[in-house]
């Protein structure tokens, strides 16, 4: 029996509020009042309660009774897809372990009523596990779930940072590859575009394409690399640095952005300037040329994000782990060798 989270309906009726008063409570949303807003909660405690309850422990099937895991993803999702894979895996793997997941944005300035807030300072509804999916450098929200000792997985981010285990990518070694794939067809040239300093990922690719720069005896001019929404920068990039042959965005949501910057002043892919980005989603695989990219394995990133979690649950000698996942080049025809001026 896999245990699942509350409806919204189940919630409504036991606090006898309305499913709008429900909704509205657990996304942190104003206009309930404090006793309401407390009926609600109180509700959600006792499905919860009540579930544990009931949940059998079924032997044979590495399944852990009445086990409860929060997934925190970031408030603001550039790329649906990339988040509905990894929740795919999670949610696969949490099926398989009867394990429960409850959903919250990870708001980094959210105030102390916030639905994930709550869930760590009610002790009847916090989380006996987790998992943090994101890559921001800062993350309020973990400095709370390391004070409070719970088990922790961070995906899509850099794990050291905290004492907490990680599913993690060589981030500066992939964006090198990419970087050196540009390099093998003949550019010399190269952009950068796209990407918040705020994120962890922006850093680790553009040390890797500015590592395999350097190796190759180049030396990046500083208009080389243009960071923010990936249609600005690539604005900008057009306007400053005309000697590009081609250039690398810092993912595919940015490469959407900048390729339509593209499209508008003519520019033609590869024939003028290859283009080549990371995540290798549907953007990359729809586009006209289909997309050089880098692409990650996130369904299964996710399903060992909570296999991980599992296991620091059921070994506490078990401190925490990292585990590193490759990546692998996708060639296509947004890449050529530069055109011979």
């Amino acid at each position: 029996m896999v245990r699942r989270m509350a409806t919204v309906r189940e919630i409504a009726e036991l606090a006898g509020v309305s499913k709008s008063t429900v909704s509205l409570v657990l996304n942190n949303k104003a206009g309930v009042s404090d006793e309401l807003r407390a009926a609600v909660l109180r509700a959600v405690a006792e499905l919860q309660r009540r579930q544990s309850a009931d949940m059998p422990l079924e032997e044979g099937e590495g399944r852990v009774r009445g086990l409860s895991l929060m997934v925190l993803h970031p408030p603001v999702l550039r790329s649906s897809q990339v988040f509905s894979e990894v929740l795919q895996g999670i949610e696969a793997a949490a099926e398989q372990f009867g394990a429960q997941l409850r959903l919250a944005a990870n708001a980094p300035d959210a105030g102390d009523q916030h639905i994930a807030h709550l869930y760590l300072a009610d002790a009847q509804l916090r989380p006996d596990g987790v998992i943090v999916f994101g890559a921001r450098q800062h993350e309020p929200l973990l400095d709370k779930i390391t004070a409070l000792e719970l088990p922790c997985v961070v995906l899509g981010r850099e794990a050291g940072k905290y004492p907490v285990s990680g599913i993690g990518r060589d981030e500066a070694r992939h964006a090198a590859a990419l970087t050196q794939h540009l390099l093998d067809l003949g550019h010399r040239a190269i952009g950068f575009v796209g990407g918040e300093t705020h994120y962890d990922y922006t850093h680790n690719r553009l040390k890797g394409y500015r590592d395999a720069l350097t190796a190759a005896g180049i030396a990046p001019r500083e208009a080389w690399v243009q960071l923010g929404a990936g249609d600005a920068a690539t604005q900008r990039l057009l306007a400053s640095a005309p000697e590009l042959t081609a250039l690398l965005f810092v993912n595919d949501s940015y490469a959407a952005e900048g390729l339509r910057v593209l499209s508008a002043a003519g520019v033609r892919i590869p024939d003028e300037l290859s283009v080549a980005s990371f995540d290798d989603s549907d953007i990359a695989r729809l586009h006209e040329p289909p997309l050089t990219s880098i692409a990650y394995e996130r369904f299964r990133e996710g399903q060992w994000a909570v296999k991980l979690l599992i296991e620091q649950l059921r070994t506490p000698s078990l401190v925490r782990a990292h585990l590193l996942f490759d990546a692998r080049l996708v060639v296509r025809a947004s890449t050529a060798p530069p055109r011979l001026s």
